[in-house]
Parts: C-alpha cells; structure tokens; sequence
C-alpha cells in the first residue's frame, strides 16, 4: 500500500513485469535527510524551481537574489532556506522511488523518480530515469544515463502523474528540460515550455528550460 498519494506515479507494476528481479525502495517526507543525502545536486535543482515558482506567483516582496550564496555553493537544503526566506511551506509532499538489479549492479539507479508537489500546487518530476540495466547499449562504454536502453515507460507514468495531480488537486505538472533538444520530446506528451523570463532566457541558453503541463 502506498504511503503517499504521489508514490503512485512510480511505475512498479510495469517495471516488475519487464524486469522480475527488480528490487524497490521508496522514499518519503519522513526521510527526507536521506534524499537530500542521495540526491543533493536534485534537491538543489528542486529548491530552485521552488524558489522560481514563488517569485513568479508575485505573492513574495522579496529580492529576487536573496539567496545568491546558497545557489552559487549549490547547497543540497535549499528548499530549506527557502521556506525560512518567504515563512511560507514550500514541499507538501515528496516521494523518491528507485529499482535495482542484483545481478547488474550499476554505479546510479537506472530506473528512478523523484517527484514533489510544490508550492504554490504543482507536481514537480525533478529526476525521472526509466532504463533497463539488463540492455547496455552497443558499443556504450560508460555507466550514465546514455549507457543502456529505454523501458519505454515514459508515456505510462506521466499517465499516473496526471491521475494523481487531479486527486490531489494540482493544477499543473512540472519538470526542467535538461536540453533544447529533449524539449520536443516533452512536447510530444503535452507539455509547453512555461511561460517566464527565465524559461525564455534558459531556451536562448539551451538548458535548464522550465516546461508544464495544466491537468
């Protein structure tokens, strides 16, 4: 039985069924210091998009750079810092859930998903991988996220991520494009680059471009 809501979107079901011998673990707000710990550079990336969404809400009379030293060190607990900044609660909720493969050890998980409802009430897929650590890619001699083949998930989970974000109540789905190019992928399963200065500076950039998707 899920802990959380959100734990639903995690596709264990159809990992289970394309890989029998994974093993799951889940994560949730209670242990959050242990996220933070395995996923520090992810949680930073999500104290950002917490800190983007509340300066383009309008709600907050606060300076825009106000917590410059503690994004240039890329601290692990921003979403912290970002709630003292604006007193206000930031993460209403968050689950990170991971597979691995015994016999295939590798140096990430290949199949992973951290996922947060966020002020002001959004859905947030801050890291999502759906590979298969039994299908290395041919030729492929690095262990990253290029390293092995696709489940083809995608399409499935963002499905729950929707059902989801209607239960409870959210009106929107987030994620950061890494890359312009992988912008015309998330097009393809209805999300549209947000509309905000930063996300149109990060597109002239080509990375970190802020996208959405109403439910």
């Amino acid at each position: 039985m899920s802990v959380s809501k959100i734990d639903e979107v995690f596709p264990i079901d159809d990992i289970s069924e394309k890989i029998p011998s994974a093993q799951f673990t889940a994560l949730g707000m209670k242990n959050l210091p242990e996220i933070i710990r395995l996923k520090g550079m992810t949680m930073f990336e999500l104290g950002l998009t917490a800190w983007h969404a509340a300066m383009i809400s309008g709600q907050f009379q606060v300076a825009p750079n106000s917590l410059g030293d503690l994004v240039d060190r890329r601290e692990p607990n921003l979403l912290k810092y970002v709630s003292r900044a604006l007193n206000r609660k930031m993460v209403f909720d968050i689950s990170y859930q991971f597979a691995t493969v015994p016999s295939v050890p590798t140096a990430e998980p290949k199949i992973q998903l951290l996922i947060a409802h966020l002020f002001p009430n959004r859905l947030h897929i801050a890291d999502v991988q759906l590979l298969n650590p039994e299908s290395v890619r041919a030729h492929s001699k690095a262990d990253d996220d290029q390293s092995h083949n696709s489940l083809r998930l995608f399409g499935g989970l963002l499905a729950k991520a929707e059902r989801v974000a209607k239960d409870i109540g959210a009106e929107k789905i987030t994620l950061t494009s890494a890359n312009s190019p992988l912008v015309s992928t998330f097009k393809r399963y209805g999300f549209a680059v947000e509309d905000s200065g930063m996300a149109r500076q990060a597109m002239s950039v080509g990375f970190g471009i802020p996208m959405e998707l109403v439910v």
